[in-house]
């Protein structure tokens, strides 16, 4: 992830760098779909095209689904709906959501039945333009609704057509990456692969950590959709992206 700098030179790195896939960061100051006009999304087209696979990973900041705040939550879902419309635009295949902010636990349930409806909603709308909605696992750690691997596959059969991104350091930070591969099966389309050391969030390339990557052979090996390294480089960092980009590419091979 390369924040930092032009979405278009990012891209053009990552070309250099050999990913086969690549995922759009779909918010500020990348691709939120309100800064994201016609003009670049033409050009955004054809430049991801030489890749096997896009994604689209949809708005974060405070645009939660499961906002118990009326005006937030619509606000959330159309900001969501429109990065739907992006991702068909540039050629992307999957948007990744967050399933939304578990802020008040006496709610919960609530949270739930909004995170529910915004999911089913953008899960219609995929369908129409050839997008797969990809719901990611997020966990206490992040506060998410999906406070259990059980929360997080009831959410993904929820409506027609959601499916599963996999989070791999989400996991590790939750401590329930096995029964997440369990219940959630074939749902489980799209990868976000990164390593920490079990305490933090620190999108490290695999074999920086401490997570044991063996334990998911058997779901790569079955795996099918994209795997996309979501390795943080952040101005002033002491390695560059291209050493990050080859130590993830590296571990990844060794994995296959």
């Amino acid at each position: 992830m390369l924040l930092q700098r032009p979405l278009e030179e990012t891209i053009d790195f990552a070309k250099r760098q050999g990913f086969r896939a690549f995922e759009v960061w779909g918010d500020h100051p990348h691709a939120h779909p309100y800064e994201t006009q016609a003009d670049l999304r033409k050009r955004l087209r054809p430049a991801l095209a030489s890749f096997d696979g896009v994604s689209m990973h949809g708005p974060l900041g405070n645009a939660s689904l499961a906002s118990i705040n009326p005006g937030i939550w619509q606000e959330s879902l159309r900001q969501h709906l429109a990065a739907v419309e992006v991702a068909s635009d540039i050629g992307a295949t999957v948007l990744v959501v967050h399933p939304g902010d578990l802020r008040d636990p006496r709610f919960a349930s609530e949270f739930t039945r909004l995170s529910r409806e915004a999911l089913a909603r953008l899960a219609d709308r995929g369908a129409e333009l050839g997008v797969t909605i990809a719901v990611e696992n997020c966990g206490p750690y992040h506060a998410g609704i999906d406070r259990t691997a059980a929360d997080h596959a009831a959410l993904v059969a929820s409506a027609p057509g959601l499916r599963a991104c996999f989070d791999i350091g989400h996991g590790a930070v939750n401590g329930n990456s096995a029964e997440l591969v369990s219940l959630l099966g074939d749902a489980i389309v799209h990868l976000h692969v990164h390593d920490n050391h079990g305490k933090r969030d620190e999108h490290l390339p695999m074999g920086r950590g401490t997570i044991d990557f063996s334990v998911l052979t058997p779901l790569f090996a079955r795996f099918s959709g994209m795997a996309i390294a979501e390795v943080v480089w952040e101005e002033g960092h002491a390695e560059s992206p291209e050493a990050l980009a080859r130590a993830a590419q590296d571990a990844w091979a060794k994995l296959r």
